[in-house]
Formats: C-alpha cells, structure tokens, sequence
C-alpha cells in the first residue's frame, strides 16, 4: 500500500471518529439539558389550540437520542375533541425511531410499546367519528404521497408489543357496541412486502354483534400499504367463547387467507375450519369445513372452488343430525363457467328418523347466476315417524348477491307422525333467501286444504323480521292434527290444569306481521266462517288488531294483545246474534245456557299459569239474550210445589239437572271482573209468569259460584199453575246458587217467603167466601156484546162491585 494511500485512510479515520465525538457530545448535551417540563408544556398548549382537546402528562418524560431516538411516556391522558369526556388514558408508551434514516425521509421505527391503554371510539348515525380530528392536517395534504422533495415517506416498524389493550366501541352505521381487550399482541418486523410473524391474545365483550370470548393464535402477516392488502400464512387461530346466538362457541382455523384491498378480492387455500357449540337445544359437534383452494374477485367477476367438503354433526333432544356436502369444483369469470355436480346428504337420526340425499347436474350459468339444475332431494323417514317423497328445483346461486334461489320448486310428500294425521303434502312456487333476506311465493295443499301463501324474512336485526300472508279456501286442523285422547275427547286443546305453564317468552324471538283468511277456520269443536285475522309482533308485544268471522249462528269481532315482558293478555270484542249454547259449550264445556242475542267483553290477565291467569282476571262483560232457558231447575215447576214447601216451611235443595230449565223471553246481566271473581248485580229476566233479578259472584279462578237470585210471580192463569201459584203472587222468592260449577246447589228459600204466602192464601180462601155469600162470579165475566142496550144498575149488584174492589 502506498504512503499516499496510507494517509488518506488515516485522515479519513480520524475524520469519521471526529464526526462520532461531535455526535456523542452533542447526544450527550441534548440529554443532559433535555427539560421535559418544557415540552409538556408546549404538547399540551399545542393539542389546546390545533386539536381542542385536553393533554395531561402526569408522569415522567425520558429521551434518548443514540443509536435510537426514543421517547417514553408515562401517565397521559386525553379528552374528547372540545368536551372534558376522557377519549384516552395510557399508563406507558416508548417510542423509538432510527436517527440516520429520518435525515434520508425514511420512517424506520425501531419498536413500538404500550401497556395499560384505554381507548373510546365513536361514530354517530351521521358518520361523525370521534376521531376525525385527529386524523386532519393542519396543512393541506400532499395528494402526491411524498413529502415534496420527491422521495415517498417509507413504513418499516421493527417490533410492536403492546399488553392490556381496551378499546371501547360505538359504532352505529355498523352496528357496533362493546369492548375489546387485546391482552398482548406482539409482532416482528412490519413494512411493506415484508412478512412477519405475529402473535395474539384479544378478549371481545361485544354487545352488538353479540360476541363474547377469547381469540389467541399466531400467524405470518405480510402488509401490502398502497393497496391496503394482507395476507396470514401458517394461520392457527382459536375462539372459545359465543357470538350470534352461539353459546360454548369453540372454533379454530388454519390455512392462507389474504385479502386485495385494491380489488375487493378473498383468496383461500388449504383453508380448515373446526366448530363446535351450542345453539339452544341444539348442540353442534365437533364439525369441519375445509377448501382446497377458494378465490372471489369481484372485479374481474370471478369465483373459484376447489374440493369444498362439508361436515356437519349434531346432536338435539338425544337425536344425531348429520350434514355432508362435497362440491369438487366451480370455476366461473364473466359468463364463462364450468364445474362439477354437487352431492351431500342430511339426516337425523333416532327413533323417528329421516334423512334426505340430494345431487344436482352440472352447472351452467354466468357469475351473475350460477344454475344447478335437475337439483332433487329424495326424502326418506323410519320409526314411528315416516317421511317419503322428493323435491326437485332448479338452485340459483347468486354470487354478487351472496343469494340462494328454488325455482321452480316442486315437493311431494307423505308424513305420519304420531301427533298428525296422515299427511299428504304438495308445494310449488319459487323462493329466495341470503344471509341478510328471504321472500317467498308458494301454493300448494295440506291433506286438501289448498293454500297461497308469500311473505318475506330479513335478518339484519337482533331478531328475524317476518312479514306472511296465507290465504285457505278451508283450513280444518283437524284434518291435520292427531285425534284426541279418550280423556280429552271433546275438549279443547287449550283446556289444562291449573298449574299447566303459559309461557309468552317465544313471542321475543320474532317479529313482523300475519294476514290470514280462510273460508272456513276449523279446529276441534271451533268453526270460524270467513275467518280474518291481521297480526302485528313487535318486542314481545302480539297485536291482533283483527279477529272476525261467522261463529255460532252469529258474528265475532275482537281484538287481542299479549306482551311476553310482563305475561299479560288482553282480550277485547263483541260476538253478535250467537248460540249462547253452543258458544259455553265450546269454550267452558258448560251447558248452563240457552238463547241468542249479544256477548261483549274485555278482559286482561296477566301470569304464567292458567290458575293464576284465571285468578287475576279483570275487566267486564255483558250479555242480552231473547227466548231462551236457565238450564238446571225448572223454577216453574219448583213454585207450583209451593203448598206442600211452604207447609214445612223449610228451604228446598236440589242440585242442577240438565233436563231442568226455566224458560224466558229476555234476559240480560252484565258483570264487573277484578283478581278473578266476576259480580253481578243487574241481572234481569223476564218470562210469562215470572221476573228474575239477583245479584251474587262466580269466582272463575276456584270454577264456584255463589249467587242469589229473586223470583217474583208475575201471572196465575191456570195453564202455568193457577191456583198454586196464587199464594206466590207478586212475593220475592230468593233462589240461592251455591258450589262448584259442574254441580250448582240450587235452594229455594221458602221460609223467607212462608209468612207472606199464608197471607196471600187466607186472603184468597176470603174473597173466595165473600164472593160465594154475595153470588160474585170467580171469573169477572165476558164484555158484553157492542149492540146490547145497557141494563140499569140496581143498588144490590153496585154494592157486589164495591165488595170485589174491596177484597182484590
């Protein structure tokens, strides 16, 4: 080596330790006279008047300069932008930056770290977040994406831990609310191309999406900036916890996944999915979804599956649910498409067991709409539970639309089930349904009784939202449901004990609207003619703002509510011209009752048993009858055995006998209900030779009554008693009612009336002497004839006139 260049390296040598001394000394006098007080200051008057928004730094502020630029803080918190509401609090934060590369306009950030930090994001309907801010320059952005010198400011981040995360979320055009608590999340190197391995620990508390579990895992993360695009290789991430619905929600996945924010595109490979939880009763085994390949690219109208295998196993009410499906390939850009047939099978097993293999024929179609035709189902069902039958459609996948359509749908089926009558089954229409909506047209006919039926479905809310309308020339349930046992042959179904459970709580679980009408609605002993109904379900709370038709000879027009937060029923309305008869023996099983005429009513209850719903009934109802009966006594017959009861002067008792009745031309009484027992005290009732009023309570939660009614004999002729009966005339005779409502005690009370009736005969067996002295005829005799010339008067037969006026 020459001398010449011997002294260039030694002068460059101690040129370049030079330039290191003056550096060390200059880092070693920026950290020395470093006044962190000084900067606090001047950050927080800063963010004041730029960001209106209050910084505090309540802790330490420590810097060093070399090999590093780095910065930590300690105790910060921040507000809201011009509110004092807390929008972040950080414990610590460090922050350390390459020197050499920021004097080349390169961000090279060494690591990046933070622990303890609490962070509220908002956004309003308006799209307002509580951000924005922050993320405004005060200077006009550079749309050219450098920073004016020609060079583009570089990403390269060298580490990030950050440990005890809470982001707090309010999201209201994405419907999100909750919290998210990243316990530790570490990474190697992020820039732009590079991939890096990262490692996670995030717990969810979401209650909007309902989401709450533990996401942990490790994956390879390579970032693409310009294009906001990722890719996860050697993923393996696990979630345990719930989300939609899902209870004990244990789910992992492995495989590549990347996303092209450019293009909107999704590509897949080697993808696995592994699931198992619990949604209500239904219990979901550990199950798989895996693809070979996957990709979606919108853009270029492009969609590709490779080797799709499905793997569903359940399990509800002891009964094994099993799902296949095994797709080998769809490859389809534009309106160019080929693939392969689709096959699968689903069954559920146990002793009522049915099962349905299905394929279809190869794909045509476009990415628009991908058709399987000849798509068909062959149903088939063992135990006491038999299904057979098929359906056929053409499946309509409609990519963009992430829709699945049935045209031309057709089903045949039989069905015997233990609780059904034989079942014969025919549907056609079409309907469609994706993850958001579903919307139907069917007709067809259950056991004859043909249907039109279309309404839609959406999804997006907390709880489906359906909208249905039905339309049946007839619709008999009982063509469709199983006969009644003995026991109950002849009763209603909603006949039950005291103790039998009212449960209002499935009306949470949907909401929307019914329309029905059916020529005739028919079920058990119910038959309602023109049958309207119009529904609403909204929160829990059934409106039925229609109920009519033709019931009982007559009318029915009513409406009901039912809200399942506080189990309460209301039940308002009117049946108009009915059979009194036929309407108690429906609804009670009562056969106390004849006559037409009018019903009102409006009631509300509120429990969760029929006893308690019956002992907590309140309200009013009113009836009025014409040519009807009082069935269980014959009060008619019951007076003209008045001789030999008034004799004794002792109450007679008898129980109610169906073959006893007491006739009438009207009847009305209208009641007042309140905690179950319903009070009457207008009871009015009119027959030829009596009047009936009373007042009492039946108490319809014990099924007893107690009530007294007040006959009053209003005629004597001989055809209704005559001569027995004319003691009674115009006395009150109490007929009380007494007992249970299956077997009333009636007990006319004779002694009340014994004093009055021995005055009514002594005064009879009188006039009846008196008349015989004076030669009075019993009966007053006929008018005489218009064209007979009046006789004179003589003083004998004034005085006969004087005597009958006396002794009346």
């Amino acid at each position: 080596m020459s001398p010449h260049v011997k002294r260039w390296i030694r002068t460059a040598a101690i040129a370049f330790g030079a330039v290191l001394l003056l550096l060390a000394a200059a880092a070693a006098y920026l950290v020395a006279t470093f006044d962190a007080n000084r900067y606090k200051g001047t950050l927080i008057e800063w963010t004041r008047e730029h960001k209106q928004r209050t910084l505090a730094i309540d802790g330490p502020v420590s810097l060093s300069v070399f090999p590093r630029l780095e910065v930590t803080l300690r105790q910060v918190s921040l507000s809201e932008h011009r509110r004092a509401d807390e929008f972040l609090r950080l414990d610590q934060a460090a922050l350390a930056v390459e020197v050499l590369p920021l004097l080349r306009k390169q961000l090279v950030v060494d690591r990046v770290q933070a622990s303890g930090l609490r962070l509220r994001y908002t956004r309003d309907a308006q799209g307002r977040r509580n951000i924005d801010d922050l993320l405004q320059s005060d200077k006009q952005p550079d749309n050219s994406g450098n920073d004016g010198s020609g060079r583009s400011l570089q990403f390269d981040v060298n580490g990030i831990e950050l440990r005890n995360v809470r982001v707090s979320m309010h999201d209201v055009p994405a419907k999100l609310q909750g919290e998210v608590h990243l316990r530790s999340l570490t990474t190697g190197r992020l820039a732009d191309g590079v991939e890096s391995p990262v490692a996670l620990d995030a717990g969810f508390d979401l209650v909007q999406p309902s989401v709450r579990g533990d996401l942990k895992g490790d994956t390879r993360l390579r970032l693409a900036l310009d294009s906001g695009s990722l890719a996860l290789t050697d993923m393996k991430l696990a979630y345990a916890g719930s989300a939609l619905g899902m209870e004990a929600l244990d789910t992992r996945a492995s495989g590549n996944l990347a996303y092209d924010g450019s293009q909107g595109a999704l590509r897949a490979e080697g993808l696995r999915l592994e699931s198992s939880a619990m949604l209500g009763a239904l219990k979901l085994e550990p199950s798989t979804v895996s693809l070979q390949r996957f990709s979606y690219e919108p853009q270029r109208r492009a969609l590709a599956v490779e080797q799709l295998a499905v793997e569903l196993k359940a399990v509800r009410d002891k009964q094994p649910i099993e799902a296949r499906l095994q797709w080998p390939q769809l490859q389809v850009e534009g309106s160019s498409l080929k693939g392969s047939a689709l096959q699968g099978r689903v069954a559920l097993g146990g002793a009522q067991g049915w099962s349905a293999d299905f394929r279809s024929a190869a794909p045509s179609g476009s990415f628009d709409e991908v058709r399987l035709p000849g798509f068909e189902a062959t149903l088939a069902g063992s135990g006491e539970r038999k299904l057979s039958g098929s359906l056929r459609t053409d499946l309509l996948l409609q990519i963009a639309k992430t829709a699945v359509a049935l045209d031309k749908l057709e089903l045949q089926a039989q069905l015997q089930d233990p609780s059904l009558k034989p079942l014969q089954i025919a549907v056609k229409g079409r309907a469609q349904a994706s993850a958001q909506a579903a919307q139907w047209q069917l007709a067809g006919a259950l056991n004859n009784n043909a249907f039109d039926t279309q309404g839609t479905a959406a999804f997006a809310g907390t709880v489906p939202t359906v909208h249905a309308k039905g339309q049946f020339a007839k619709l008999d349930l009982n063509t469709l449901l199983a006969e009644p046992s003995a026991a109950t042959a002849g009763k209603p179904a909603a006949t039950g004990g005291a103790d039998s459970p009212i449960d209002l709580s499935p009306l949470r679980s949907l909401q929307g609207s019914l329309s029905l009408k059916a020529g005739s609605l028919i079920y058990r002993p119910y038959q309602l003619d023109d049958a309207r109904i119009e529904a609403t379900l909204d929160g829990g709370m059934l409106r039925v703002g229609t109920l009519a038709g033709r019931i009982w000879s007559g009318s029915i027009d009513a409406d009901a509510f039912a809200d399942a937060r506080a189990q309460r029923v209301m039940f308002k309305g009117a049946a108009t011209n009915i059979d009194i008869n036929a309407a108690l023996q429906d609804v009670a099983q009562k056969d106390v009752l004849e006559g037409r005429g009018r019903v009102s009513f409006d009631l509300e209850s509120a429990g969760k048993t029929v006893g308690e719903m019956k002992s907590r009934l309140d309200g009013q109802a009113a009836l009025q009858l014409r040519d009807g009966a009082i069935k269980g006594i014959n009060l008619a017959r019951t007076l003209r055995e008045a001789k030999a009861a008034l004799t004794l002067q002792k109450d007679a008792v008898q129980q109610a006998r169906q073959t006893e009745k007491t006739d009438f031309s009207e009847l009305s009484a209208s009641f007042q209900i309140a905690d179950g027992v319903a009070r009457n005290r207008d009871l009015d009732v009119k027959s030829p030779f009596l009047r009936l009023g009373g007042e009492g309570a039946i108490d319809i939660g014990r099924s007893r009554i107690d009530y007294t009614a007040r006959a009053v004999v209003a005629g004597t002729s001989k055809g209704q008693g005559g001569a027995e009966l004319a003691a009674l005339r115009g006395l009150t005779v109490p007929v009380r009612l007494t007992g249970p409502l299956d077997a009333i005690d009636w007990r006319v009370q004779w002694s009340a009336v014994a004093v009055g009736a021995a005055e009514n005969t002594l005064k009879n067996k009188l006039a009846d002497k008196l008349k015989k002295e004076l030669g009075v005829p019993s009966a007053e005799p006929a008018a005489p004839a218009a064209s007979a010339p009046a006789k004179p008067t003589k003083p004998r037969d004034a005085l006969k006139d004087k005597l009958k006026d006396l002794l009346k």
